[in-house]
């Protein structure tokens, strides 16, 4: 393959910044680097949204960096041409440490009106009033700068939400001062979801991402205790959940009784079936090797990297998404250091010798959040494919920091991430 005229330095640059570790929701990087991945999931998901009641609710799961948000920014377009769409990311509104179910019905509604507002729909003015204007000392401050109506209303929707973004005391005051009023606040989000259907033509579908991000206690207290609350609104809403949190019988119990059959689960690839998954003669699946090398390419052009370490590289990653991508982002950086550190000898290629010295960083990333108990149930998950206990706080925590890996046949059966087994292996807890 004949090498780019760029110097290697450069393309390597370039390649990490493609491997950048968000989601594709950009139209520009989705088609850069998009490979169809997961269109099970996306028509399953989307066909239950089209067939359920205008009050459906959904909940999405899947390991984290499995590729669930940008799924989710492909379902969102897809639907768009008969709904109105409203998609965002609580992690861009508000610090995943202070999440409440309350402050979630606040986003949507204020998500609600932003998107009527940049399609200069009409809002009725006590709507706008009990979103924006509870709060009088930040409501006095804009109406003194903004005097006319539309520009006031702009004004105050920009503050509200930089506030909600940075300020811990906004957070609470508005915490205490619809904690006691979710009904109200309820009623707001199904008249405004009303005042935009009357206006559009079309029902409208919330996608809320990045829940799944949530500390699983957190998530648990959200969707366990609060969660009559959260599903209240008349409206269709899509919720993403950690993977880890529906391993809590309680949680699934209190879905459940809110009318949520099971969650809509992305699923990470497999390599290998489950009687093959660690017999080192096995050859990996060809059709998922061949998806995740295509995944690799768009990134890091093939003459930057030999094709078994490529090969290695996608297996190392155990099928999750995110993990690809951030074990060749590590092999970006060592690959440069190395060619700035010995130019001479350095060819600018990512070969063994640099995956290696990347997995390295990655398993002692691992090794600092491991306890001797952790190992013991690894040692488990390794031999039998199961914990002991799916609901067990310390497999919990393994499923959650993506050590332990969940896949799906006819049955459900986990894994140890391939660069967590190494530490196994260092620790001669297995063979």
């Amino acid at each position: 393959m004949a090498m780019d005229p760029l110097q290697p330095m450069d393309r390597l640059q370039q390649a990490y910044r493609d491997l950048d570790l968000s989601p594709l929701v950009e139209p520009e990087d989705i088609e850069r680097f998009r490979i169809d991945y997961g269109l099970d999931v996306l028509v399953r998901l989307k066909r239950e949204i089209q067939a359920s009641k205008d009050d459906g609710k959904f909940v999405f799961t899947g390991h984290r960096g499995c590729g669930k948000s940008t799924l989710l920014k492909r379902l969102a377009v897809d639907l768009k041409s008969q709904h109105h769409v409203v998609f965002f990311s609580v992690a861009d509104l508000l610090e995943l440490s202070a999440i409440t179910h309350v402050n979630i019905l606040y986003a949507i509604a204020l998500q609600l009106i932003s998107s009527a507002s940049q399609l200069r729909l009409n809002v009725p003015d006590d709507i706008v009033k009990t979103i924006l204007g509870w709060n009088q000392q930040l409501t006095q401050t804009e109406g003194q700068e903004h005097k006319t109506g539309v520009e006031f209303q702009a004004n105050l929707l920009s503050a509200v939400t930089l506030k909600l973004q940075q300020e811990k005391v906004f957070r609470d005051e508005l915490e205490t001062t619809f904690a006691k009023r979710i009904s109200e606040l309820v009623s707001k989000i199904d008249r405004l979801a009303a005042t935009i259907q009357s206006q559009r033509k079309k029902t409208v579908v919330v996608i809320i991402d990045d829940l799944d991000k949530l500390d699983v206690p957190l998530a648990e207290d959200i969707y366990r205790k609060n969660v009559k609350s959260l599903f209240s609104p008349a409206i269709r809403i899509v919720f993403t959940i950690p993977v880890s949190a529906i391993q809590e019988p309680q949680v699934m119990g209190a879905l459940n009784s809110a009318g949520i059959v099971r969650p809509r689960t992305f699923a990470v690839a497999k390599f290998f079936p489950w009687e093959q998954r660690h017999d080192p003669q096995a050859e990996p699946i060809a059709k998922t090797l061949d998806l995740f090398l295509r995944i690799l390419e768009r990134r890091i052009p093939g003459d930057l990297i030999d094709p078994e370490t490529a090969r290695e590289m996608v297996l190392k990653s155990g099928g999750v998404l995110r993990e690809l991508v951030r074990l060749g982002r590590e092999c970006c950086t060592e690959a440069m250091v190395r060619l700035e550190i010995d130019p001479g000898e350095a060819t600018g290629r990512i070969d063994g010798e640099v995956l290696a010295l990347a997995v390295r960083n990655i398993r002692n990333d691992f090794a600092r959040q491991m306890g001797a108990s952790l190992y013991e149930i690894l040692q488990t998950v390794y031999q039998e494919g199961q914990p002991l206990d799916s609901s067990d706080l310390g497999f919990v925590k393994l499923l959650h920091g993506l050590m332990v890996l969940e896949y799906e046949n006819d049955a459900l059966w986990y894994d140890v991430h391939p660069i967590v087994l190494d530490l196994l292996k260092r620790q001669q807890a297995v063979s």
